[in-house]
């Protein structure tokens, strides 16, 4: 209904409205607003992942400024204490303007994490960059970077032949439902089938993945993960739980207080409309 409202409302009020109502999803506009937020959770037992909001750049110029903003983020997650990794998204980056230039970008920024003893994970985006993604990680795999992680989405067709073609990098890897807008070819539609898939996918990185990341803020979703793991002999050095900033905060408590170890996925930046529509129409 909220989703709804708002797309029937004229621009200015559409975005008025949506930072009122979203301010929960995200974690400000600054990086010292996101950090702030960042420490907090880190005290009240969570890890954290920091994702400067932007995607789909159309020049060179703005990739480099995305990349610059990040690497500032390194910085500030190595001069603060936090534990903390960096998120990025690879359109953000120039996927779209020149792979190479992408490349050189997500490299430089894995090679600074690497040096502060920090990480960044990759995410997937649309279906169509899914084989150019993948390329990257490999490429950064062959260049010895063993703790860049990636993100895939169960809701991908490929995605569990993509989990068995990169088995032997024993892969950092984060499993989420997917939210992008697909052609009918690239994903499959029932929920009842994505979270099949979710399961399998968790079911194969245990024989394959040095580190899995359960992405859902689905109550029985991570449940049935967690048994699975269980079962295969997975200690929580091995996984942890991913949730998004403010989409089940009593769920995180819970898990918390379990022992699971959570990561929250904090976003910040001033570009937060298109990730706040996904959010709203999940």
């Amino acid at each position: 209904m909220i989703g709804r409202a708002i797309t029937n409302l004229s621009p200015r009020p559409q975005r008025f409205l949506l930072r009122r109502r979203t301010r929960r999803l995200i974690g400000g506009e600054t990086i010292d607003s996101a950090c702030d937020l960042a420490a907090r959770l880190n005290f009240e037992g969570r890890r954290v992942t920091l994702g400067l909001l932007g995607e789909n750049v159309a020049s060179e110029k703005e990739a480099r400024t995305i990349a610059a903003e990040e690497r500032r983020t390194l910085e500030e997650i190595e001069a603060r204490g936090l534990d903390a990794t960096l998120s990025v998204k690879l359109s953000a980056l120039g996927l779209g303007v020149d792979e190479e230039l992408c490349f050189e970008l997500l490299l430089a920024l894995v090679a600074a994490a690497s040096e502060k003893g920090s990480a960044v994970l990759i995410d997937m985006e649309h279906a169509a960059a899914a084989e150019a993604t993948l390329r990257l990680y490999r490429r950064l795999r062959e260049r010895g970077y063993e703790s860049v992680g990636l993100a895939l989405q169960a809701r991908l067709r490929r995605t569990l032949g993509d989990i068995e073609d990169l088995a032997a990098l024993s892969p950092r890897i984060s499993v989420c439902k997917g939210t992008y807008e697909e052609p009918a070819q690239a994903v499959v539609v029932h929920e009842a089938h994505v979270r099949e898939r979710f399961l399998r996918a968790i079911s194969r990185l245990t024989d394959s993945a040095s580190t899995i990341g359960i992405s859902t803020h689905d109550a029985d979703l991570i449940r049935e993960s967690l048994c699975l793991l269980s079962t295969a002999g997975c200690a929580r050095d091995r996984y942890e739980i991913q949730m998004l900033l403010g989409m089940a905060p009593r769920l995180e408590d819970e898990l918390v207080g379990a022992g699971e170890p959570v990561r929250v996925y904090v976003p910040y930046g001033e570009d937060w409309h298109p990730y706040v529509l996904r959010r709203l129409g999940r």
